[in-house]
Order: structure tokens, then sequence, then C-alpha cells
């Protein structure tokens, strides 16, 4: 096996309509150095032809770029040891979107989905010495909007309508958080690749028996090429700490198809993020003949038993949706994500890893890739592999009523295939789902009759053929060992309602969206999963300075305004503002003030639904996941990220790591009369502590104090106390549980709206202390200290709500001991 990466000596220029494409190609005018893998919007500005359309209202300048055809060209020499070979292949893993492709003036291929990868045998056509690639890549735009034209305008939400016939990310079209910026280009690597023989797949999906005491192994290896007969393919896998556990050497045949069962007793297994172990066994596959290695695979394994349950509830109010790994129910706290750039190839792996080790980092188990976006980079899966945070994969479609005709059926399949056969490996994988709220649409255009099994591309429905058919029997072919749910939000059986709170996963957007709902109100909008919830909040204001010109540094800007892409987005900011909060005029306060308002929202939904986590069983599991909408950004806007472009954390991601935590508190008005007080714990065995409750004056007075011991269930939430509320509009209640002398979690019940509150100055102070450790003290209960020292230092808890004779101490780690930091607080 050789293989030659296409990478370099690429040029880019837009296409000219007034020559011939031949001219065009072959003219010495206009072409610019290009980057593969790349799009052309990093072309052009790295040639300075467009301006940054992150900045300022540049967006709107840089429309042109997709409404243009662009041409890529490029020569390359073939390597003289090539030609020895029996087969040579040209090789795509992605080309973005309507592309074709010349090598040495002959067609060889036509693309028009990003999605799918190619492999063109092209030994004929290669010639000793210069060879040329030329590709044509025509406006996405234009292309869907000709389809459009053929077959008919379809609903949708986001974007212009022409994207649902377009096999291209979504969002690139525009979304309500995100520019329309149509990309094009070789996004993906492109290669040659030379061969005699080759392993075309690998497939081995684990089983790991009920008692988790053995895992079988069904390694199955296809070959490609002549002979095989006289070929052999090694097996070896490897155990975690890379020693070999078992290996064998095969004869291949002329089926070519090598199988072989690998068994494993006292499995290693993998869990997820903070439930165990990330143990990864490797499998390596090698053909070879006569001892030589000819080509091979490598795959890193993870051993665990994986389950959607879905059983009737106790209170009879509906099913579980709960997974549960290696016999042990999981509660899945984490967010959605988003791909964390509108150029994707110029996300570097660090930059992965550094979005992805936030999610690990805030206690999250799961996250969403949602299906407006792109199957994420091997380099995703891989960091989730290792940090245990499970995945649920959207296929990619969303908010639309997409179309279903042969063409786009069969591309659909071509798609799916590709994306099930690369990713089915991972044990992070947890769940296939056909869409993003398309069933929602339908539902709201009253299209969606969950009865009807007719043939679907008949109806006004057309794409249930797509997630009911074409999608499930791929994955029950490729990969039958996970469960593929056909939509989210979905309730399953004969609902027609696919957002019933009692069954399946939710979208919870009555806060924020519809009636914009208090959002005190989330723990009763609590659902059997929540996949989709969230607040807006504008980003850091270090981000903003950085797309900002200094005089639109103003909360109403029309840069601030074209950042915020939500319908009515400002407007919904300042409604929740203004029924909570008193209302801000500068910049700096009005970005805190929204962030207050995105954590405590956040902090209210996931501290309710973690509650609902009950029993030991399956049958008081009320909510068994929330998916906060969402992790990432991929440019600078105000949104419902709780990180932003730039990685800066909010303070609603402090709070969620907080409230995720293995130990959480909670504390809530039961009624006028009644408090509640409870405690979560995310282990496996049960937890002794002390439960300490205060209750202050704004002023800073101790009104009364009581401790007691309790007991924290495994894996549950626990009701620890129900007192009687003597609160009045000037008290606070607050709780920690306390361990040999250690606080593990706190939190406080505040008088609200906090915009009628009369707050003294707390006179809080910030002390630096040894090991990079920070000591912050209030002579007046305070809320939302909120703790800034510039880019570079990590906070282990921030967004604090610091009482008197309490103390709160944080590890700021990357700070030096004369870093000045700022303190911000709600002030009233």
């Amino acid at each position: 096996m050789r293989q030659l990466s296409l990478f370099n000596n690429w040029q880019y220029k837009q296409r000219d309509p007034a020559l011939a494409l031949t001219d065009d190609f072959a003219t010495t005018e206009g072409w610019f150095a290009a980057s593969v893998p790349g799009t052309i919007h990093q072309d052009l500005l790295a040639a300075e032809q467009i301006p940054d359309p992150f900045f300022g209202l540049n967006e709107t300048q840089v429309q042109w770029v997709g409404e243009r055809d662009w041409l890529y060209r490029c020569e390359f020499v073939l390597p003289p040891d090539f030609k020895i070979e029996e087969t040579i292949a040209l090789c795509s893993a992605g080309l973005d979107t309507f592309a074709t492709v010349w090598l040495n003036g002959a067609q060889v291929l036509v693309s028009d989905n990003m999605f799918i990868s190619h492999r063109v045998p092209v030994s004929s056509l290669l010639q000793p010495g210069p060879n040329s690639i030329q590709i044509l890549f025509e406006s996405a735009l234009r292309r869907g909007k000709e389809r459009e034209a053929q077959h008919g305008e379809l609903p949708l939400w986001n974007g212009d309508s022409s994207r649902l016939y377009v096999r291209k990310a979504q969002y690139h079209y525009g979304w309500d958080w995100g520019p329309t910026l149509l990309t094009a280009g070789i996004w993906r690597p492109l290669w040659l690749e030379a061969y005699t023989a080759r392993i075309v797949d690998l497939h081995c999906p684990t089983e790991v028996a009920p008692d988790l005491a053995i895992a079988h192994l069904p390694v199955s290896v296809t070959l490609d090429g002549s002979a095989l007969s006289q070929l052999s393919v090694h097996i070896a896998l490897y155990a975690p700490s890379g020693e070999t556990v078992t290996q064998a050497t095969l004869p291949a045949t002329d089926s070519a198809t090598v199988e072989r069962v690998l068994t494993i007793d006292a499995p290693q297994l993998w869990w997820p993020h903070g439930y165990g172990e990330q143990a990864l066994y490797r499998l390596v596959i090698t053909l070879q003949k006569d001892g030589e290695i000819i080509d091979s695979r490598e795959q890193r394994i993870g051993l665990r038993r994986l389950q959607l349950v879905q059983q009737p509830l106790a209170d009879g109010s509906g099913t579980t949706f709960l997974f549960e790994i290696n016999n042990t129910p999981i509660f899945c706290g984490g967010a959605n994500w988003i791909p964390a750039d509108l150029f994707v190839p110029r996300v570097s792996p660090e930059r992965y890893r550094a979005w992805l080790q936030l999610a690990a980092d805030a206690n999250m188990v799961m996250l969403r890739v949602w299906g407006g976006g792109i199957y994420e980079e091997d380099i995703f899966y891989d960091l989730c592999d290792e940090l245990g945070l499970l995945v649920w994969q959207d296929f990619m479609f969303a908010c639309g009523l997409y179309p279903a005709h042969e063409e786009f059926r069969e591309s659909v399949r071509l798609e799916a295939a590709d994306a099930v056969r690369r990713l089915r490996h991972h044990p992070c994988l947890a769940l296939w789902c056909g869409n993003n709220e398309d069933y929602a649409i339908a539902g709201s255009k009253s299209v969606y009759d969950a009865t009807f099994n007719g043939d679907f591309t008949q109806t006004a429905f057309p794409a249930r053929t797509i997630y009911e058919e074409i999608l499930p029997q791929v994955c029950a072919t490729l990969d039958p060992t996970r469960t593929y749910w056909p939509g989210s939000p979905y309730s399953g059986g004969e609902n027609s309602n696919s957002n019933d709170h009692h069954a399946g996963d939710q979208h919870i957007w009555d806060v924020w969206h519809g009636y914009m709902d208090p959002y005190q109100n989330y723990p009763q909008l609590a659902g059997t999963f929540v996949s989709e919830f969230g607040m807006a909040s504008f980003p850091a204001l270090a981000t903003i300075t950085s797309f900002t010109e200094p005089d639109e540094r103003y909360p109403q800007s029309r840069t601030m305004d074209l950042h915020n892409k939500a319908d009515g987005g400002p407007t919904r900011l300042a409604s929740y503002l203004v029924r909570n909060i008193r209302m801000p005029e500068q910049l700096d306060e009005y970005v805190y003030a929204t962030q207050f308002i995105q954590a405590e929202a956040l902090a209210s939904a996931f501290r309710g639904w973690r509650r609902r986590w009950r029993g030991q069983g399956y049958q008081e599991r009320y909510t068994a996941g929330a998916l906060v909408w969402q992790l990432n950004d991929c440019w600078p806007v105000t949104s419902w990220a709780i990180v932003d472009s730039l990685l800066r954390p909010k303070p609603a991601y402090y709070v969620v790591r907080r409230e995720l935590a293995p130990f959480a508190a909670g504390i809530a008005r039961v009624s006028d009369e009644r408090v509640a007080i409870w405690g979560a714990n995310s282990l496996g065995s049960t937890l002794e502590a002390e439960l300490e409750i205060n209750t202050w004056s704004l002023t800073g007075e101790l009104l009364a104090h009581e401790h007691a011991q309790v007991t924290l269930a495994p894996n549950q939430s626990s009701e620890l106390r129900e007192i009687e509320n003597q609160l009045r509009e000037t008290h606070i209640m607050a709780v920690r549980l306390v361990k040999d002398g250690a606080v593990i979690a706190r939190a406080a019940l505040w008088p609200e709206p906090f915009k009628y509150l009369t707050l003294p100055d707390p006179e809080i102070s910030v002390e630096h202390l040894e090991h990079n450790a920070v000591r912050v003290q209030v002579k007046q209960p305070t809320k939302g200290v909120w703790l800034s020292a510039g880019d570079g230092v990590a906070w282990s808890d921030n967004m604090l709500d610091v009482f008197p004779d309490y103390p709160q101490v944080i590890v700021a780690t990357g700070i030096t001991s004369d870093a000045p930091i700022q303190v911000r607080w709600l002030k009233g």
C-alpha cells in the first residue's frame, strides 16, 4: 500500500463565465494559492480578497462568495513505485459540495454531497512525471435553487429553503446562532492510493455479557485485490496497558472476507466520564504476503454493555428514556455540540481537545452532535472515547420538511452508510438519531400522522421514508448493536405529538421561545429526557472587543445586532432582564447581566431535573438526561452557548459544572409554607454527610442555623429535609453538604425577583494564597460573584454565592501571585 497526499501546490480562482471551462482552467491569470484541506473563504482571506467575515458587519460584504463558482487545480508528480501496483485510486474524504473532478483532462468524479467519501480507479489516466487535477465547485446556492424550482419549495425553520435539496452542512445557510457563509472547497483530505491488495473494512461489534464477566469480539475483515489466496491476515488485540491479549494469523480467501471471534475473560470495561475508567483496547489488523506487511488497519475498542431502557414509570405518567452502561443507569447531563467553526478545516486537534476537555471538566457525560452541522472529524470521536463523553449522533437533517425523490434517497443512503462505517467502532457512540426537529416542524404544519404506514413519499412529509425506512435499515445492517431513534424530539409509537414530555426525548423551549415562560418554571417543564433547552447571553467582553469597532461597543449597536441571529433575540434578552434584575446601560454591565440570567436559568433547569433522577431501578428515573443548548459557538455571537467561540467560559459554564458534579445540593419552595432540600449523588456508593442550613438577612445577619446528618443514596437524588418556610422578602436560605470538614455541595434560595432587592455593598475581599489559590470573603450575602483574570487562567469554580464567615477558596490554575483579579457581582 502506497499513499500520496495531495495537499500541496493547489491554486484557486473565481470561475469566469465568459470563458469556456477548459480555457478558464488553462488561463494563467487570476490564480491564487489554495489550502487543502480548506474552504474558499479561508483561501480568499489568505489572499486578502475578502475581509474577515467574523468582524463587524463584514458578513454582509462576503455573500457574493457563495453565489459564485470556483476552480481549483493542482499539479503533482507520480512517484515511480506507484506504477508497480495493480490499482491506483483517487480518494477523497469530502468535497464541498457540487464538485466535478478531472484528472489529466479526463472527468473522473461528479459529487453533490459533501458528506460522502469517494474512491475512483485512475490507473490508466496517470502518467510518469507531472499530472494534473482540476476541480469545479459550483455555487451550492444556485444549484439548490435550481432543484427547488424543479421539485417545489418546502417548509423549514432557519436559512434559505433551497438548503433542503442540498446535502451540505445546513448551518452554512445561516441559523439562529450562526452567519450565512456558503463555503466550497476540498474540505477533507484528498490522496492517491496504490495497491495490489488492501483492507477495505474492519468491523468488530463488541458484545459484553449481561454479567460483564466476558466479552466477545467478532472481528470481520473485508479485503480487495488480486491473488488474495496468497495472502494472510494477522489479528492482534492489545490490552489498555499495551500487553498482547491474543493474536492469530488466518489465511485470506477469494471470498474477500476473513472472520474470527475473539473472547476476553474479565474484560476491562469502558465507562462514561465520572463512572469509571475509559479502558481502550487496540485491535490491529495486518494484511501480509510472505511475512511482508501489505496493508494495515487499527481501531481502538472500548468494551461496554449499552442499552436504551424504555420502561413504564412508577406513577404511570409515561416511559423512561434511559441510557444504561455496564448495567448502571446513567444520568446523561451534558450539552449539544455544533461545528466549532464555519470553516471546519481550521479547527486543529488541539482546539478540539480544548473544547472537549471543557465538557469533561464540567462533569458532562453526553454530547449531542446536532443534525444541522457535520458528521464530526475522527479526532472528535477519538477524544470522546478518551474522555468518556457519550455521543448522541444525529444524521444531518435539521428543521425542515426534506424531499425524498429517488436521487435524494440514494444520496442519503450512501451518506448514512459512509458515516456509520466510519464511526461505529467508537465506544462513545451511544445512539443514532434520524434528524433534528423535522417531526416538530411537520407537526406544526399538521402533516405528521404517526398512525400512517403507507407510502411516505406521497405525503406532505415525504422524508419519513428516510427516517423510518432508509436510516434504520442502514443502521440495522451496518451497526445492529446500537439503538436508532427516528428524530429529536420524538415520542415513538403512534403518538403524533413528537415533543410529548412523557415519552422519548424533548426539546424544552417554553423558556426563551414561545411565550417566554419564566426560567424559574424549568423544574415544572421537565420531560423524560431533555435533549435541548437553553438561555442566550452575550459572549465575553474580550470576545466582543475582538469583533467590533470601538464606536460599536454598546448593547444595541448594528454589530451587536448582526451578531445576534436569534429571532427577536435582543427583545427576548431584554425581556428576561427586565423581569428579573435592574436594567444595565453600559456594555460591560450588560454582558454580566445577560450571563447572570443565563446562569440562573440553567441552574434552575439542571437542579430541578436532576432531582427527578430517583430510585435504584428504572421506574423512578423520571428525567434521565438534560443536554443544554449549547456547549460551543462557531463564530463570535450572542447565543445559547455556555462557552463562547474563543473558548472563554461564561458564568453558566461553572453553574452547570456544579449542578452536574458527583454531589450536588438543591433547595426550593414547595409552597408558601414549606421549603424542600435535596441532594444528588452520582456515585455508586452511599454518602454520609452533614447538612448545614443557614438563614441570612440581606444585611448579613445570621438569623438561624441548624445542621443534621444526612444520607445520600447511590446514583440518585435524595430528599433530605422539608422544613417550614419562615423566609421573608429580605431573607436567604443557604445550604451546604459537608464531608470530613470539606464542603462538597452548595445551594441557596434567594428572594426573587432580584430587581426589587436592596443589596448593600458586600465589601468583597479577594486574597491570593499559595498554590494558585484565591480566597473570596464578604461581609454581606453576595450573589453571582464573577472572577476574571484574563485568558490563561482556569478557575476551579466561579459565579459564586458567598456568605459572611463562610469564605470560598478557589484554585486559579495559571494565575500569578500578583495578577489583578476583576470582581463583579449582582448589585441592587
